[in-house]
């Protein structure tokens, strides 16, 4: 089958893992982005100023995107203009969208003008809200990791633990209300290391553990298996649903602890309670017992990995995608 997905092309991003599964699968899956009709520091700026600019840069997309003669497309960009979406269908092509993030991650809402024929979201929360408030065919999905990528090194895990020298690894963009998390980690005397990119106002207490850099594919399978700890907290704005991170995280065969959701009793095939926190009290707790327990940190982790190769990687969203 041939599939256009619309979204980001970059490493390491949902849309690369979606193309990479389909491909060995055997299908011809290309991905469309906007970088590719219009690169620059000035697109976004733009984007957000000039109705013109975004209603060419979209139509440009959509040229290309039928020039390729898709049998199906997947969206993944929220804000895909819904002439994009409409027009897609008036050439009979399905068209689905996968939504990866949170509820304010919806920009100015395009994503309920013109409706896809499935939205496969991640939070149950906003699957109820737009099956029965909207009327949408809103349908739950779990994230993935890629079991290619997101591997477990073939290493001691000690000796991968003294060579990478992290006690507690936290990694992604780096927004205030994570950064408060972390400064309230260090103040309690808790080693940190932390990757990524630093969001505005980022705190200068944390200067001296951040790395300047992020982490992406193997080279970060190997970081997180070599952190004793990953903490991942997620963003407020995750309702009833966890990250992408806390997927790859377990996938790559890592041991993280994380915020608690109600719905972690149906990913984890251990009590949810032994590696989440509901307060900032509670991580610290885990956070200085784990510490000093390795052999119950690769019990629970080896346990866990293998949950995951079972039910999470690509081949399984695509699965339930296609189906």
């Amino acid at each position: 089958m041939k599939i256009a997905i619309i979204g980001s092309a970059k490493f390491d991003s949902l849309e690369f893992h979606i193309q990479d599964e389909l491909l060995v699968q055997g299908h011809e899956a290309k991905i469309f982005d906007y970088e590719s009709v219009f690169s620059g520091r000035m697109d976004m700026g733009l984007s957000l100023i000039s109705t013109a600019y975004v209603d060419k840069k979209n139509r440009k997309l959509l040229k290309n995107i039928l020039a390729f003669g898709p049998d199906f497309v997947i969206g993944v960009y929220r804000h895909i203009h819904p002439f994009v979406v409409k027009a897609i269908k008036q050439e009979n092509i399905r068209i689905i969208h996968v939504n990866p993030d949170q509820l304010t991650t919806l920009q100015n809402q395009q994503l309920f003008v013109e409706p896809y024929d499935v939205y496969f979201t991640k939070d149950p929360y906003m699957v109820s809200f737009m099956k029965n408030k909207l009327n949408l065919n809103a349908r739950l999905y779990s994230e993935a990791f890629n079991d290619r990528i997101h591997k477990r090194p073939i290493m001691d895990a000690m000796e991968l633990e003294k060579e990478i020298d992290i006690d507690v690894l936290c990694f992604g963009n780096l927004y205030p209300y994570r950064n408060r998390m972390l400064h309230l980690l260090k103040e309690d005397g808790i080693k940190l290391t932390l990757f990524g990119n630093k969001a505005k106002y980022f705190d200068p207490f944390l200067e001296t553990e951040y790395q300047n850099r992020g982490i992406y594919g193997e080279e970060k399978a190997k970081i997180l298996n070599g952190a004793k700890i990953v903490f991942n907290n997620f963003h407020y704005a995750e309702i009833e649903s966890v990250n992408n991170k806390f997927f790859e995280i377990s996938g790559a065969g890592a041991f993280q602890i994380c915020d608690y959701k109600p719905i972690l009793k149906e990913l984890l095939p251990v009590d949810p309670k032994l590696v989440s926190f509901e307060s900032i009290d509670e991580a610290k707790k885990l956070m200085h017992f784990y510490l000093n327990k390795p052999e119950k940190r690769y019990e629970l982790r080896d346990i866990i990995l293998n949950h995951f190769k079972e039910n999470y990687t690509y081949k399984q969203l695509i699965k339930t995608i296609l189906e």
